[in-house]
């Protein structure tokens, strides 16, 4: 469990308009009626980063940006540090010679850095109080709090990270201010304008229906599949983080690994928004969902799989169908599942939301090298089906 000193350290204070910025280390610091007002309706709100200070995550240090105007809490920016891989996105014979070159440089390409976000967020966030009459003047504050903040850590490489396009004129003063902005990997998201389940199959193309009714039948005719629901998961724990595991190695893109911490902590603090989709195979464990679920949408936020079985019986398009439908007979309307796999989920309907980060090096001369290097290492430069979401 996370102690919590409240730290609370002020940056800046302004006298003449009575403006103050400070951080602090915990959520638990910020009274609950102040982030409710402050982010509103927001999914993944206070419950998920209290989970996320309560889960033994030691490569991130997690804090909070706080401006106050006479007193009243006004903004909320969640932040995060932690070393950063510069070629998250790369992929192929230019990740293998990165690994080369980490073997005699093991920092190659790595840099400490100050995150406004979460590591496991959707998207950025930043909670702005309504009455804000001059939002650019408080975005200015924020990133000039920042920056003091970074420099008390030694950190010199701070990112906005994943924020959506239609943030793109708000955050217009971080260009202005330095930060370069480039496309992060973006959001696949299926809008279920469907009656019923066969309805949204009929949508999708062809030969993507014949394939997918031809798995879903080959699953269930081969083995006794059963879903079920679970509110709380404590008694298969193990056999769910184990799934985690052998999935998050398998995957290519990492920024995080997760601990059991996490998963048994949001199943106990992020109710009644959280649903756990359990997928046994003849009685065996094959694979999990855990999910969130804020009104009309349903975010399939981390999945586990048991390999030995799970593509046999294709349990990822046994989980997808029944996902979708559960959200279509329980009038959800938008289902995100994430930054990865995309031509199978384009293929299943997705559309890709555009995600941007902003970008600044305190040193003018690295920060113009930083730009050109993200050019070349953006995630579209290796992935054919963002670039061809982009052209659509």
């Amino acid at each position: 469990m996370l102690k919590y000193p409240l730290i609370q350290d002020t940056y800046f204070l302004d006298k003449m308009d009575k403006k103050e910025f400070k951080i602090c280390d915990s959520v638990n610091s910020i009274p609950r009626d102040d982030w409710d007002r402050v982010f509103r309706d927001v999914p993944e709100g206070y419950a998920f980063y209290k989970t996320i200070e309560e889960s033994r995550l030691e490569e991130f240090g997690f804090f909070y940006a706080l401006l106050y105007e006479n007193g009243r809490l006004i903004l909320i920016a969640p932040i995060f540090t932690a070393d950063f891989n510069l070629d998250i996105a790369v992929e192929g014979r230019l990740k293998s010679a990165i690994a080369l070159i980490r073997k005699v440089f093991p920092s190659f390409l790595i840099i400490k850095t100050l995150f406004c976000g979460s590591p496991f967020g959707e998207n950025g966030v930043i909670g702005l109080d309504v009455r804000i009459e001059d939002e650019p003047d408080v975005l200015d504050r924020l990133i000039a709090g920042l920056r003091g903040f970074a420099k008390s850590k030694k950190v010199r490489f701070t990112i906005f990270k994943d924020f959506p396009q239609e943030q793109t004129k708000r955050l217009g003063i971080l260009e202005e201010k330095g930060f370069f902005r480039l496309n992060s990997f973006p959001s696949a998201v299926n809008e279920l304008n469907f009656s019923s389940f066969e309805d949204y199959v009929q949508s999708l193309g062809a030969s993507t229906r014949k394939s997918l009714r031809r798995k879903i039948r080959s699953a269930y005719s081969q083995a006794k599949i059963e879903v079920r629901l679970m509110g709380e998961a404590d008694s298969v724990m193990e056999d769910m983080y184990k799934l985690y595991l052998d999935t998050h190695q398998q995957g290519g893109t990492k920024f995080e690994r997760l601990t059991k911490e996490f998963f048994i902590n949001a199943i106990r603090n992020m109710q009644p928004n959280i649903r756990v989709f359990l997928y046994y195979v003849n009685g065996r464990l094959g694979a999990f969902n855990l999910c969130f679920l804020y009104n009309d949408l349903f975010i399939d936020k981390f999945i586990g799989f048991d390999y030995d079985i799970s593509s046999r019986h294709h349990l990822y398009f046994v989980s997808w169908c029944h996902n979708i439908e559960w959200c279509i007979n329980n009038g959800v309307r938008f289902y995100k599942t994430g930054q990865t796999d995309y031509c199978a989920k384009l293929r299943l309907g997705s559309k890709l939301l555009p995600l941007h980060a902003y970008l600044r090096h305190d040193n003018r001369l690295v920060n113009i090298l930083l730009k050109f290097l993200s050019l070349v290492l953006k995630p579209d430069n290796f992935d054919a089906d963002i670039r061809g979401s982009q052209d659509d």
